[in-house]
């Protein structure tokens, strides 16, 4: 665990609330001393405490948890609330009585909870330099911080994403001077190899990726929803329906379970770039059906899985961009034995690092490497891949690449789960 420790100014005095907090911790204590249990005391202040005017059932029990810790720490030795010098400098007068109960505030100290975001009374706010403190579900103070130190900003900036997903939990401590951000440092230096770099193809119902060193295909794998989608299509139920909500949760979480999957690939590997297809879409009828349209802009969440996984990227260093995705399905199809999505992103792998990285302008492949079955319809009138691809459509010829027995087919994580991804 490592503590930040930073000044703040807020409009809001905490004073109150930690003689509230500081009161609960001393009488939680006393009673451990007494031998008492936790459930028993949470039961006591759940029946004789309805007195206090500002502190939640959370920061009652997080107070209990203080004292706990205080309790085992010291066992059955004399705790002095506020320390030994401050006691003394009371006994021989050099403070007030009212210096002395100050001096006795103890820090509001609200731990952390994963499932919480992070934290159930504490959001942050690092890009905007603010912590955001709940005292109920009306009452939201500002506590504004002064410049941070970039090391530290970046270290917090993660803590945020982290907290976001559920992943990571901080704890907060106040005073009336300084705020305290604990929290687990998971930030391991991870060293990207340069010339390592990852594709996305998306669609609708699939996802396919590679990974691919110098020209080499290291790890392909292809993500199927079309369990789910096919699920929702088939339910007919109405979209304010418990189960159609339930439904579209599941995809959004079943979508989010496939970006941190990738996360994790992407550091295994040492992954420094990544290229997913730059997908513009305006919202007009298709002209294939209401089935298709409702797939392609109600079920699709192309921008909340990109958005998730960048901010996944940004945890250890790796860089996304976007490329023009123009003829990658057939291009990766002709070349490559792979399923339909992976061929796909072998292509916007190539064409992204060429383009972005290499900055060589090398848009597409050489128009020969094809596989030996297209050979001979690549005859010498065709002089480019879009010439192929028309050629290809108007013999009727289909270039898609399925899936095959030579792939093996997982769950997602959980047998529960609707998401099953293809390895070759």
């Amino acid at each position: 665990m490592i503590t930040y420790k930073i000044p703040y100014k807020s409009d809001y005095n905490f004073d109150e609330l930690r003689k509230e907090y500081s009161s609960i911790v001393r009488y939680a204590y006393s009673r451990f001393l007494d031998g008492m249990n936790e459930k028993d005391i949470r039961m006591m202040f759940k029946l004789n405490f309805n007195g206090l005017k500002l502190s939640n059932s959370w920061i009652q029990q997080c107070g209990i948890r203080e004292a706990k810790q205080i309790f085992k720490r010291f066992k059955n030795n004399k705790v002095i609330f506020g320390g030994k010098f401050n006691y003394i400098q009371r006994l021989k007068g050099k403070i007030t009585q009212e210096e002395y109960r100050r001096n006795r505030l103890l820090p509001l100290n609200i731990q952390g909870e994963m499932l919480q975001y992070g934290n159930r009374m504490f959001d942050l706010d690092i890009p905007n330099q603010k912590i955001i403190f709940k005292l109920n579900r009306k009452e939201h103070i500002e506590i504004n911080l002064p410049k941070i130190r970039k090391n530290w900003k970046n270290k917090l900036l993660q803590l945020q994403n982290r907290s976001e997903f559920k992943e990571q939990s901080f704890q907060i401590k106040i005073d009336s001077d300084f705020i305290y951000i604990s929290f687990e440092d998971k930030n391991k230096k991870i060293y990207l190899k340069n010339n390592r770099y990852l594709g996305i193809d998306l669609n609708p119902s699939n996802i396919g990726i590679s990974i691919i060193e110098n020209n080499n295909i290291l790890y392909t794998k292809e993500y199927s929803f079309k369990n789910i989608i096919n699920e929702i299509l088939n339910s007919k139920i109405s979209s304010d329906s418990k189960k159609s909500k339930h439904l579209q949760n599941k995809l959004n979480h079943e979508l989010i379970q496939i970006s941190k999957n990738i996360e994790s690939l992407l550091k295994y590997w040492k992954v420094k770039y990544i290229f997913v297809e730059d997908l513009k879409f305006k919202q007009k009828d298709s002209g294939l059906g209401k089935t298709f349209n409702r797939i392609t802009k109600n079920l699709w969440k192309r921008n909340k899985f990109i958005d998730n996984l960048s901010k996944r990227i940004a945890f250890f260093g790796g860089i996304i961009f976007s490329i023009n995705p123009a003829y990658s399905s057939f291009i990766g199809n002709i070349q490559h034995e792979y399923s339909d999505p992976i061929n796909a992103s072998i292509e916007i792998a190539r064409r992204g690092y060429e383009i972005i990285i290499q900055k060589n302008k090398k848009f597409y492949p050489d128009l020969n490497n094809v596989k030996d079955q297209w050979k001979e319809y690549l005859t010498e009138d065709i002089k480019s891949w879009k010439e192929f691809f028309l050629k290809i459509k108007n013999l009727g010829l289909k270039y898609r690449v399925s899936l095959d027995t030579s792939s093996r087919v997982f769950s997602l994580f959980h047998k529960k789960s609707k998401i099953v991804y293809f390895v070759y």
